[in-house]
């Protein structure tokens, strides 16, 4: 119940007046207040025959439950609806680079190399260069032949007139799912700097199930060489040709995805062994820090630990080497099939299904149903 003060036409003083909604009419009363010498209507109001009430607290607190619980549901729709449109663009990324090596074979008769380089003695392990990656290899094919045309294959990126296309950034190189943390910086052995300006990229060549390096080194610089199996569809100095995957094009990985929260990968090239290195950011990896040669090309495992192969390796494998591969799509990465179909193998996949995949004519007999 309320009151509503109004002024009468005529009076001195105002009127309050009172309705009651049953029924709903006004009810007039006069009022003659002595004191002050003067009349009072009093209008009452009823409403419903009882007063207005408000939310309580419980109340409250339910319903901010309930826009706190729909608030969240949106939200992580909109984060997988946004994942999902990036891991399609990846795909799409490796796709556009699956026709550009179509071609390139179509020209050539064959794969490009991981990269190609001279040694610096006849099957020495060390390296003179020039070692331009697969990723320049195929710009032409890319689209992208005024960057092609730019460079001079007979001398390395490391020189100063490849300064301006080794910092030159492709979208189709690069994944949106993963970091972008600038220019790969990459250091040498003993503590030293290569270079500081060298453009990124996500995608690396399948050298097979071995180390894609012909050596590694340790954190404190100690060098140890060991021979890859180069038995993938891509590595250091390779020509393999179609009817070499005998294990069949559709069961062959060519290219798969490192993200950057794992290790720097490249478009360019690498620096010639064992100028560079590149380490690992992963909190738990094997190995710490590899030749730079891994920059362009990755390996499924199996490991040698302790004189002894182990299958553990596999997509987006927590104890992942800085030649891994990663990426950050859930549940797997995105890799490119000799065929130039795009694949998403889950990181769940086994082990030795992942190394058979890799081998180009291992006559492991995977089928699709395996992955």
């Amino acid at each position: 119940m309320f009151y509503i003060l109004v002024q009468r036409k005529g009076d001195k003083g105002c009127s309050l007046g009172r309705q009651n909604a049953r029924p709903r009419r006004a009810q007039e009363e006069l009022f003659h207040d002595r004191k002050r010498g003067r009349s009072t209507l009093f209008l009452q109001i009823a409403r419903g025959g009882h007063e207005a009430q408000g939310f309580t607290l419980i109340e409250v607190l339910v319903v901010l439950s309930i826009i706190g619980v729909l608030a969240g549901l949106l939200l992580s729709a909109v984060v997988a609806a946004r994942e999902s449109g990036r891991r399609i663009q990846c795909m799409n990324n490796l796709k556009q680079i699956g026709i550009a090596l179509q071609s390139y074979v179509g020209k050539h008769g064959l794969f490009p190399s991981a990269y190609a380089t001279g040694t610096i003695e006849p099957g020495g392990p060390f390296e003179n260069g020039p070692c331009w990656g697969w990723g320049a290899m195929i710009l032409g094919e890319m689209d992208q032949s005024a960057v092609y045309n730019s460079i001079n294959f007979s001398f390395s990126f490391l020189n100063g007139p490849s300064r301006t296309v080794r910092q030159v950034r492709f979208s189709r190189y690069l994944c949106p799912s993963s970091e972008d943390l600038g220019p790969i910086v990459l250091p040498a052995p003993f503590g030293q700097i290569a270079l500081e300006d060298l453009a990124p990229g996500n995608y690396v060549a399948s050298a097979g199930t071995r180390d894609p390096t012909s050596g590694l080194t340790a954190d404190g610089g100690t060098v140890v060489l060991r021979e890859s199996n180069k038995d993938g569809a891509m590595f250091v100095n390779s020509g393999v040709a179609f009817s070499q995957v005998t294990d069949g094009a559709s069961n062959t990985l060519l290219v798969g995805e490192r993200s950057r929260n794992l290790a720097d990968a490249t478009w360019v090239g690498t620096a010639p062994l064992p100028v560079g290195i590149v380490c690992a950011r992963s909190s738990n990896p094997r190995t710490r820090c590899l030749f730079a040669n891994i920059l362009v090309t990755s390996h499924t495992g199996p490991e040698n630990q302790n004189g002894q192969l182990v299958w553990v390796d596999r997509p987006n494998y927590p104890a992942s080497g800085a030649d891994g591969y990663w990426s950050r799509h859930p549940g797997g990465c995105n890799f490119l099939i000799c065929d130039g179909s795009v694949r998403f193998l889950k990181d769940s996949i086994d082990p030795r299904i992942f190394g058979s995949l890799a081998t180009r004519a291992g006559g492991e007999g995977v089928t699709a149903e395996g992955w």
